[in-house]
């Protein structure tokens, strides 16, 4: 026998209908959590956002560093070329962990909890 459950909609979520005379009338106001964080496909998008909003302070950094400071400060542009390769890496590894740690907890507290809005038949 299969079962059609969602697995993003637990069994006891509170489901409240919005009345008549309220904006979105007939619709039905479910909590629900999140059971489970893909600790890959998450730390992919986070491991980006990191190296890309790293380039807002290593560019601006970088052109007033190797204007001001001599060239014999031997302190060269790999530094500012690798800080965003240190942010993607660092940014997919604690991402990984901390959604495997939700997994892990999810069962003895719980999730992020937010309410959804469905249509009434």
């Amino acid at each position: 026998m299969m079962t059609t459950e969602n697995p993003y909609i637990p069994p006891s979520a509170d489901v409240a209908d919005v009345g008549n005379d309220l904006p979105g009338a007939g619709k039905r106001l479910m909590k629900q959590q999140v059971r489970r964080l893909s600790p890959h496909q998450n730390a992919k998008v986070f491991a980006i956002l990191f190296a890309v909003s790293s380039l807002i302070f290593v560019v601006p950094f970088g052109l007033i560093t190797m204007a001001t400071l001599p060239k014999e400060a031997g302190f060269g542009s790999f530094f500012f070329l690798a800080f965003p390769v240190v942010y993607l890496v660092f940014g997919y590894i604690s991402t990984a962990i901390g959604c495997a740690i939700y997994n892990l907890l999810f069962k003895y507290i719980g999730g992020f909890e937010y309410e959804s809005e469905a249509e009434s038949a």
